[in-house]
Formats: C-alpha cells, sequence, structure tokens
C-alpha cells in the first residue's frame, strides 16, 4: 500500500475562464451539479478524519486523524505558528502540540489531548492511471476541489528530476510545440535542438500540444535518453539528450517566478518531495492537509503543496 503526497498545479487562469456557449454551460453545470452528489456519497469516510487547524482565528492547513489524539498535517504551514488548534465536531477548540516534525515529506505530526477521532484508512494509490478523477473532502464531507490525475507518481527532487532545458511556445497550436528558447548548456542545447524547432513526437509517441509535452517531460529522469522527433525547416530530425538535473539560470528562474505569482500564491515548501501525484485541482496554500479521494471514496493520498503552474 502506498500514501501518496498530491502535488496541485494550476493551469494559467485564461484558460480556467473560458466559457462556452449559454446552451453548453447549462450542461456543463448541470453535469458538474451531478458530480457533486457523486463525490459528497464518496466523501464520507474522508469527512470523518479530517480536521481544520487554527492559528488565531485563521484557518492555516487541514490535518488527517492517525487515531491516539493525532493530526497528520504539511509542516511548514505550522511549525512557526503559535497558539495551534482544532475544532471538533462539536465545534470545541482543542490545543495542538507538535510532537514529530519530517522534513524530506515536509510532514508533521500534531498531539490533539481530547480528539476523538477514527484512524484514517489509506488505499493503495499505485494502481491510479492519469486522468482518474479525483476530489479534496472538506470536513463537512464536500469537496474542496475535484480534478484529475495529471502526472503519475514521481520524485520532485532536482536531483531526480531529468531536466531537458527548453522554453515551449503555449500560445501557438496545431501538431507539436515549438521550442521558444534552449537553455546554454542544458541537455537540449548538447545535442543541437535549436529556436524554433517543432518537437513532433517523444520515445515515438505524437505530441499534440503543449500540456501533453509539458505532462511528459516532468515524467523524465535525471540521465534518461528519450528519443524527440523534431521538425525543422520541413525536415525530420531525431536526437536522443542525455538529461541532466533541474539547474535553472538565475534570470529564467525570476521569469518562472513571475509567472507563478500571476497565478496566485504558493506554499512555502512546494518542491523536494520524493515520492507525489500531480493533480490540475484548484486549491489555495491553507487547504494543505486535506485528504484526497476517488470515486470509489478511497483515501489515497493528502494534499501537500500548491504551485502556480
Amino acid at each position: 500500500m502506498k500514501f501518496i503526497l498530491f502535488y496541485c498545479v494550476l493551469a494559467s487562469s485564461s484558460l480556467v475562464a473560458q466559457k462556452g456557449p449559454p446552451r453548453a454551460q447549462e450542461v456543463t453545470d448541470a453535469q458538474a451539479k451531478q458530480i457533486f452528489v457523486a463525490l459528497r456519497a464518496a466523501g464520507t469516510s474522508a469527512k470523518k478524519v479530517v480536521y481544520p487547524i487554527y492559528s488565531g482565528r485563521k484557518r492555516i492547513a487541514y490535518g488527517i486523524s492517525l487515531g491516539e489524539e493525532k493530526l497528520l498535517t504539511k509542516a511548514s504551514e505550522i511549525v512557526q505558528k503559535r497558539g495551534l488548534y482544532t475544532a471538533n465536531r462539536e465545534q470545541v477548540a482543542l490545543n495542538a502540540l507538535i510532537v514529530g516534525v519530517y522534513e524530506d515529506h515536509d510532514l508533521a505530526v500534531l498531539q490533539v489531548p481530547g480528539l476523538k477521532a477514527p484512524i484514517v484508512e489509506w488505499a493503495d494509490a499505485g494502481n491510479l492511471s492519469e486522468g482518474a478523477f479525483l476530489s479534496a473532502i472538506r470536513p463537512d464531507g464536500e469537496a474542496q476541489a475535484m480534478g484529475v490525475l495529471s502526472v503519475r507518481e514521481r520524485s520532485l527532487k532536482s536531483i531526480d528530476q531529468g531536466f531537458l532545458g527548453i522554453e515551449m511556445d503555449t500560445l501557438e497550436t496545431g501538431k507539436g510545440v515549438r521550442v521558444k528558447n534552449v537553455v546554454e548548456g542544458s541537455a537540449a542545447g548538447e545535442v543541437g535542438i535549436r529556436q524554433n524547432d517543432i518537437i513532433v513526437k517523444i520515445e515515438g509517441q505524437e505530441i499534440q500540444g503543449f500540456y501533453e509535452l509539458s505532462t511528459k517531460l516532468r515524467r523524465l529522469r535525471n540521465g534518461g535518453q528519450p528519443e524527440i522527433e523534431l521538425l525543422r525547416n520541413g525536415e525530420i530530425l531525431k536526437v536522443k539528450p542525455t538529461l541532466k538535473g533541474r539547474e535553472i539560470r538565475e534570470g529564467v528562474s525570476r521569469r518562472l517566478e513571475q509567472m507563478d505569482r500571476m497565478s496566485g500564491g504558493q506554499s512555502r515548501v512546494r518542491g523536494g518531495f520524493g515520492n507525489v501525484i500531480q493533480s490540475d485541482m484548484e486549491l489555495e496554500v491553507e487547504d494543505a492537509g486535506l485528504p484526497i479521494v476517488d470515486l470509489d471514496g478511497r483515501i489515497i493520498g493528502m494534499v501537500i503543496a500548491r504551485a502556480g503552474r
């Protein structure tokens, strides 16, 4: 059985905001209502084990019951806060004390004297497939957010991730994805990938757009040698770069940070995890600690971070 941490990356706001014609929107709204009804049933077990965590009057995270008056939550959102407490189902405030911190996973265990809650039952998340429908469940049983599994289990440690070293054109449509820029000294640069090349295949699989290419690149590991097919001036070229660890130049890093700020707040600690699954759920920083369930109501993980993109 695997306990998985969920890493939520949002699409750009311009895409999220798009709506179809009025009639199509009515159909979409009706379908959304049906989904939320199904999710309400799926969240029955999850709502029994999740509790809000407060500092002063502000909710800063959620915690999942481990039994024995203990809650599991995201460490970096609580360790520097004072006056931690939760509220039981009768809305009685219960003081919470940090009794354990696991820095590698950014997890903390809280002791909450007087908390009577069942032990969470984790389900195996190892058999999840990309595109699986998931939701984050609040203490009232409602879905705080829903989305799909974008990228399967992977490491976010820089030494584990494979970095190709390209900036993609996110606006251009059509077959493949145009390379907007190549990072100097990167794996892409070493095999001769150039600006304006169009990536049409990776490992023999056709690339239809930016999102698909981005998803495939996130699966790659340091040292991997994926075969990439390029279109350059009407000619097909094949290259096989040796991927490196992710090292971003200062200027590129600043641009990425600016893009992330435009898409909303981010978790203080949002990288370096050894084992996470990525979703496109629209969650806030303070939603860390919510249980993740599939459509069968199985609790398969916990929200650990929100990133901008």
